[in-house]
């Protein structure tokens, strides 16, 4: 067989295999549709759905106490003004945002919200464009195997989303497909779905589409550049993350930097989809109100309320792995304050940090924004169609793999300017913990045509978890020791800076998507590696120590977790310049 005939027959096979995903979706709920019993998990085990429609393996009280029935009434009288204000757009600015920071009630997001993205005048002045990209995406799009892969897996504990070809998996899968028609530069990337997931929870197919096209465009949002190949966006906003850090939480900071926590291992969920999964569904939802009013600006605002929320407790762990386990995966459980309280906080550090001149990062540059025209058809390459893998890394791979370095041996200076290894545990016990953290980090991206996962590009670790075992008992650490990941081989060639090699990912789609790492591979390559740490000699130990203060932002009511432990529980972490008198709001007024 010619090369070719070749090259044809792996066309048709990629054509014949969309054509099959499509018609799945096509016949939804169909009896004759053919859904593998591990695609449907069961109902018996969950006996709770809460009003977003999430499942929990615990029971519903069986009566409501004073204090819900209270926030019911208050509920219902704000659905009240919201309909008159929705009737009345655009309401004065003042009453907006007072409201929305207040929360907008479940019963009226789906008006407010397509107000708030400009829903309707989109539909208006696209008409018929949806449609035809759909049509486009069924005969053409090379990303459609990964989008069905990660339509499966997008908010199963939902009951809309919880049975398989169901009316929202359904227009999930087409929101998604169609776009990376729409917007061909940008393609789809794994974290989307999680975007236009919550989107549909609110709106119908059309709606989200275009909500979603306004959150990656408009450039009050700009999640392009977040999605795009290489992060700018994601860049520029964990170094403003860091800066931010450095210059109101210094305590946090070293701590953080002495035990190799980059913002890398915790924050990427938090601005990829703006911290779905990472806090309670409730406080999310808060987060994403105001967010779609004032923009992304309030992303790196909540990252930092997070952090001075839990900083007591934060400051306690001696070990990367528990502060990184309990950033992902505790505070998602138990966030520890109400969600009045988180926004009540989260407000008045956005004022603090606008007082600051923090609030902002430094401008977003042109390669965050599409630069051909969307919704203009552009027929993939033939190696797209086909899904071969690239054998090289383009330059933006490589410039990020560069910065991921670069990052890494400016935070190993850091540790040495502000540690002691005589007494440190980063001389001792956390020294797995630091090889641990540049496998992660130094695996930066790999080569793909179009899709990337923001999941396996390095940056972010996720654990596997059976959508239908809830073992309390069991460890819920997502520790780097317990991940579960794909198998890929290294390249054989472009061998990266200071003999970090670059973990390839595996291929398992027609798009030619990332997927996750082996990262025992990546382990067993680093036990060759040496960490050289340069600068100047460590401080002596000892010296003058004072205590942080740990002035709450929460006024009435905020819970500090394990508020008991706090009286001398930073002996060893503290200096003398270390108060987070900065971010001190006790004084600021709204």
């Amino acid at each position: 067989m010619t090369d070719g005939e070749q090259r044809e027959a792996l066309v048709r096979r990629a054509e014949d295999e969309r054509e099959e995903i499509v018609k799945r979706y096509e016949l939804g709920l169909d009896p004759t549709n053919i859904v593998d019993p591990w695609e449907n998990p069961t109902f018996e085990i969950y006996h709770i759905t809460d009003k977003y429609g999430f499942m929990h393996d615990s029971r519903l009280p069986t009566t409501r106490n004073s204090q819900e029935m209270q926030l019911t009434k208050i509920e219902l009288e704000r659905d009240k003004k919201w309909m008159k204000m929705l009737a009345k757009w655009p309401p004065p600015q003042d009453k907006l945002h007072t409201r929305v920071y207040k929360g907008i009630p479940k019963a009226v997001r789906w008006p407010a919200w397509k107000k708030l993205l400009n829903v309707d005048q989109s539909i208006a002045n696209n008409v018929g464009v949806y449609p035809r990209m759909l049509q486009l995406a069924k005969k053409y799009s090379t990303e459609t195997r990964q989008i069905d892969a990660d339509v499966n897996r997008q908010f199963r504990d939902n009951l809309a989303y919880r049975e398989r070809y169901s009316i929202k998996q359904c227009s999930l899968f087409n929101v998604l497909n169609a776009y990376s028609i729409y917007n061909s530069e940008l393609g789809y990337c794994q974290g989307m779905a999680c975007v236009a997931g919550v989107l549909l929870l609110f709106m119908q197919e059309e709606e989200a589409f275009w909500a979603l096209n306004t959150l990656m465009t408009d450039q009050k949002y700009g999640m392009h550049g977040l999605f795009i190949e290489g992060f700018p966006k994601l860049t520029r906003f964990i170094d403003h993350h860091d800066r931010i850090l450095s210059k109101i939480m210094r305590k946090l900071h070293k701590h953080f930097t002495k035990h190799n926590v980059d913002a890398l291992l915790y924050a990427i969920k938090w601005f990829f989809v703006v911290f779905v999964e990472r806090v309670p569904f409730s406080l999310s939802l808060r987060v994403w109100d105001i967010f779609l009013l004032d923009g992304d600006r309030v992303i790196l605002a909540m990252a930092i309320t997070i952090l001075y929320l839990h900083k007591d407790e934060l400051l306690r762990m001696k070990d990367m792995d528990a502060i990184i386990e309990y950033l992902q995966v505790k505070l998602h459980k138990n966030f520890g304050y109400s969600d009045d309280d988180a926004i009540h906080a989260l407000e008045r550090v956005m004022k603090k940090l606008k007082d600051l001149k923090l609030d902002a990062p430094p401008p977003a540059k042109s390669n965050e924004f599409p630069t051909r025209t969307l919704g203009d058809f552009v027929e993939a390459d033939m190696e797209k169609k086909i899904g071969r893998r690239r054998n090289d890394y383009t330059d933006t791979e490589k410039q990020v793999i560069t910065d991921v370095i670069s990052r890494q041996e400016q935070n190993a200076i850091d540790v040495q300017s502000t540690v002691s290894y005589e007494t440190s545990e980063c001389a001792t016990g956390d020294a797995y913990s630091m090889k641990t953290y540049q496998s992660i980090t130094s695996l930066a991206t790999s080569p793909a045509n179009s899709s990337y996962s923001l999941y396996s590009n390095g940056y972010v670790v996720t654990t596997v978890e059976n959508a239908h075992e809830h073992n309390h008992d069991a460890s819920r650490s997502q520790s780097i020791h317990n991940l579960t990941y794909l198998n890929s081989q290294p390249p054989q060639q472009n061998a990266l800076p200071n003999g970090l090699q670059h973990m390839r990912h595996s291929f398992s789609s027609d798009s030619d998507s990332r997927n996750r790492l082996d990262l025992d591979q990546a382990l067993e390559a680093l036990q060759k590696q040496q960490l050289y740490l340069h600068g100047k000699p460590p401080p002596p130990p000892g010296g003058h120590r004072e205590l942080d203060r740990g002035i709450s932002i929460v006024q009435n009511g905020g819970t500090h977790m394990d508020q008991q432990h706090n009286n001398g529980a930073y002996a060893n972490v503290s200096d003398a310049d270390d108060n987070d008198d900065a971010l001190s709001v006790e004084n600021t007024r709204l």
